[in-house]
């Protein structure tokens, strides 16, 4: 079977958990879901952070440890305003001026997505901080030299050779 038709599988599943559920979230263990559709739990992580953006319409939020778990909820149509803690991944600043969700192509919104899962692979204990901030930096140097235009690919890419390194391949 190919990634595609694996993330269409694994988005499907997950949005009918959320048209079941009467409070418009759904709370997930990675290892669960992947189970049940026979795959690795950094699959489901990959779909989670390639399909349910807060640039859409979802707010995804993630516990680490055994215990943990990952929920994901509809955005109320009036969202109250946020204050972000800064993130360790903006190591210089960006010459991007607009928000994320008026460019996606933009350094920022592609730099949210990937972070979301390399933050999963730290709360997994996959990676350690370190390995995450070097990530992160690598990531922003990447994405200022890469044209707008192949910003989403190359974040594609960067996923899928960081799964690769991570198996040993």
């Amino acid at each position: 079977m190919n990634n595609t038709m694996l993330s269409d599988r694994i988005e499907k599943f997950i949005l009918e958990m959320l048209d079941k559920e009467t409070n418009d979230q759904v709370l997930l263990k990675r290892k669960d879901v992947a189970d049940l559709l026979e795959c690795a739990p950094s699959q489901v992580t990959y779909v989670i952070n390639t399909r349910f953006s807060p640039d859409d319409r979802f707010v995804v939020e993630s516990r680490r440890g055994s215990g943990g778990y990952i929920k994901i909820s509809l955005k109320s149509q009036n969202p109250p305003p946020r204050r972000e803690a800064p993130s360790p991944n903006r190591v210089g600043k960006s010459s991007q001026k607009s928000s994320p969700k008026d460019n996606p192509n933009g350094i920022e919104a592609i730099e949210n997505g990937l972070d979301g899962y390399y933050r999963m692979l730290v709360d997994y204990d996959i990676i350690s901080n370190q390995e995450y901030r070097l990530i992160c930096a690598m990531t922003h140097t990447m994405l200022e030299y890469c044209p707008e235009s192949h910003r989403r690919e190359a974040a594609k890419t960067m996923i899928h050779r960081v799964e690769w390194a991570l198996k040993g391949e």
